[in-house]
């Protein structure tokens, strides 16, 4: 009897310590955790690549929305789950890129915590201004903010956000002064800049865009290497004076770092057919996007210089989350 339980010991823990097969992965539903509140850009586009994941891997993949700190509690929560492929987070330039750089404290570190999985697209920012806006182009824009320094206000999602941030670009870049109003999240500024109360401000196409074609919204240029397909004749900031002027924030997949190579692999093949497939380029530039091929090893190098380009901004522009 102590022979055949010692057997069966051995037995169980070669079971366990057996390395994992990619077909014994997804044998259980999936998580995939996002730091913002359900209808917002990564939202959409994680429940979108969930459904597309559960068709082609057979088993659930599921959204969990963990909104708060920038989208830090959502990343420190993956930082700490098993790295065992069943949670995920959806994840943009905001936690990736740009936290380390406005946040004290940060319980969580890109590099040390996390294994990129696959770069799915970037999403374009749009510059806005109210339907009755005193200026008709950007270059107006530009001209009296030169003659009349810090008059012109600008709105944000908050201190630190991307849309914050890539208007301290567009101030340094255009040589103007303009006076910032931070909100608490991007739909308020978005409400005020409609109501004429704050003159601009940038915001991601996907939102923007419907409010631009209902006639709420005027667009003075996009923040992206070149023109936007749901926007065809809202010119490049590039266009308009100011070359490679880029505020392109972007969303990605992730997992806690050891993350076993096989689940890494059939993760990375089936969200590469996703992207590359025509039904989803075509569903996600309805939302503005570019998508992207772009697998893990790539995707690592990229958020490294994305770390370096976001918090060059940050640096320059002293900004601090409130």
């Amino acid at each position: 009897m102590k022979k055949f339980k010692a057997l069966a010991v051995v037995s169980l823990l070669m079971a366990v310590s057996a390395p994992l097969k990619a077909s014994d992965y997804p044998s259980k539903p999936v998580r995939i955790v996002v730091g913002f509140p359900p209808g917002q850009t990564t939202d959409i586009i994680a429940r979108k690549l969930a459904q597309r994941l559960t068709n082609t891997l057979g088993q659930s993949f599921y959204v969990e929305n963990r909104p708060g700190v920038g989208a830090g509690l959502a990343a420190e929560l993956v930082a700490r789950a098993e790295p065992d492929g069943y949670t995920l987070l959806a994840t943009s330039s905001g936690p990736m890129a740009v936290n380390r750089w406005v946040y004290n404290n940060l319980k969580y570190d890109v590099k040390r915590d996390f294994k990129p999985i696959a770069l799915i697209g970037t999403f374009p920012l749009v510059l806005v201004t109210s339907r009755g806006s005193r200026f008709p182009t950007m270059k107006d824009l530009i001209a009296y903010a030169k003659s009349h320094p810090g008059r012109i206000n600008y709105g944000s999602g908050g201190n630190g956000v991307t849309n914050h941030l890539v208007m301290e670009m567009f101030k340094e870049r255009a040589g103007v002064d303009l006076t910032h109003v931070p909100y608490k999240g991007g739909v308020a500024a978005m409400t005020d800049v409609i109501a004429g109360q704050v003159d601009v401000m940038f915001e991601v196409v996907s939102i923007a865009e419907p409010l631009i074609r209902q006639g709420k919204l005027k667009a003075l240029a996009v923040a992206s290497d070149k023109r936007v397909s749901t926007l065809p004749d809202v010119p490049t900031v590039g266009e308009l004076g100011y070359p490679n002027f880029r505020g392109d924030p972007w969303v990605g997949v992730v997992a806690p770092k050891g993350l076993p190579p096989p689940v890494l692999a059939k993760l990375t093949a089936a969200i590469d057919g996703t992207v590359k497939s025509p039904e989803w380029q075509k569903e996600v530039a309805l939302l503005g996007a570019t998508p992207s091929t772009m697998g893990h090893a790539e995707f690592s190098d990229f958020i490294q210089a994305e770390i370096v380009r976001w918090g060059d901004a940050a640096k320059r522009a002293n900004v601090r989350a409130d």
